[in-house]
């Protein structure tokens, strides 16, 4: 009975030692994966723009307490990404009433060209005769 139990305490720790292994594994792993690579360095502008961003949170918050400073942010996201996408719309709508106009006006040459072409094609014919 004292050998079963040591046995089992046995295969639980090799079971349990491998379980850890195979996630400290992994965690090293993920660890490597979130490390940034070497072309992967900040540009200078991204610093700028993170530093300026920094400054003008700062400054905002001498005249605005942090819950309404991330209230107006979010508005001014929600409001920005409206018009992005009203700008997108309205310009995706001009380029389908500029196709469907150039597609009309080159049937339109097409048509005329072709009619052209017969009334060339009898004139010569006749022209031979």
């Amino acid at each position: 009975s004292s050998g079963l139990k040591f046995h089992q305490l046995l295969w639980f720790r090799s079971l349990h030692n491998s379980v850890m292994t195979s996630f400290a594994e992994r965690l090293k792993e993920y660890h490597r994966s979130l490390r940034p690579k070497r072309g992967d360095e900040l540009s200078m502008k991204q610093v700028a723009y993170f530093f300026g961003g920094l400054y003008a949170v700062v400054h905002l918050l001498q005249y605005f307490d942090l819950w309404t400073l991330l209230i107006f942010a979010t508005v001014g996201y929600v409001l920005y990404r409206q018009a992005q996408n009203t700008l997108q719309f309205v310009s995706m709508a001009g380029e389908d009433s500029n196709s469907q106009q150039n597609s009309q006006h080159e049937r339109t040459i097409k048509g005329k060209a072709k009619g052209k072409k017969m009334r060339g094609g009898d004139r010569g014919e006749q022209a031979k005769n």
